[in-house]
């Protein structure tokens, strides 16, 4: 059905799209030939508007082929780039109501750093913009968690009831202050050091409780990740410093 509305509604203009998105023949199939030239790039007067256009009216297409929201998710939003702000707020300014009538349901939910953020980040502009034509926004901060939380989400991870996974959990969160990616990477390097590990004998997981608690770490997961590099292979480390000069952008 989706696949049927794209090649219908858009047409020759299809190709456009699965080249900036190749994962597109996935629903079009691999008879779609994607845009190798620059003749209808020539004849628009910008081609990132119509690249903007067209994902416009693939967001139409698919919210108009099902009953479900569609939602899109961001992470890093700290380092967007001015033109997928300018792609993400035209998507967001689409009017509420497709054009047969039918309420649109688009969710956007985007992950950064807030301490990367300023007045003047494109992120931060869009936002403005969209409260000031009617948009709804809703920022919501991410704090460390609680020990019962640490508690369900190792209860969770290990498949285990929460009364036995609270003792490691208290551990977890004393070293880590319930830091979710902290407590993920420590868990992960308890595995290595065979410190948690699954027990045939009690047929689920089993853990060193005293010995965890001895452990020495750091206080911030980017020193615990970067002490972790010490135990890599000397070629894995040599290609983590090539690769390191490529830098962040």
């Amino acid at each position: 059905m989706v696949s049927t509305a794209l090649k219908r509604d858009l047409g020759d203009e299809i190709s456009s799209l699965v080249t900036a998105m190749p994962s597109l023949r996935g629903i079009l199939g691999n008879d779609c030939v994607c845009d190798q030239n620059d003749e209808n790039s020539d004849v628009a007067v910008d081609a990132q508007k119509r690249l903007r256009y067209l994902f416009c009216q693939f967001v139409e297409i698919i919210l108009g082929c099902q009953e479900e929201p569609l939602i899109l998710f961001l992470d890093d939003c700290q380092w967007i780039d001015a033109a997928s702000v300018a792609l993400l707020n035209q998507i967001l300014m689409m009017p509420n109501k497709s054009a047969c009538n039918k309420q649109r349901r688009f969710f956007f939910f985007g992950c950064c750093r807030d301490d990367e953020l300023n007045e003047e980040h494109p992120l931060t502009l869009m936002l403005s913009s969209l409260e000031t034509f009617g948009t709804k926004t809703t920022n919501i901060m991410l704090t460390s968690m609680s020990k019962e939380t640490v508690n369900e989400m190792v209860s969770t991870t290990l498949s285990l009831l929460s009364r036995l996974t609270r003792p490691l959990a208290d551990i977890l969160y004393h070293k880590t202050k319930g830091s979710p990616f902290f407590i993920k990477q420590l868990m992960i390097d308890l595995y290595k050091r065979r410190l948690l590990y699954p027990s045939l004998t009690h047929r689920r997981w089993v853990w060193e409780s005293d010995n965890i608690r001895d452990m020495e770490i750091p206080d911030s997961v980017a020193s615990f990740i970067m002490n972790s590099f010490h135990c890599l292979p000397p070629d894995v480390l040599s290609a983590l410093s090539v690769l390191s000069c490529f830098g962040a952008s």
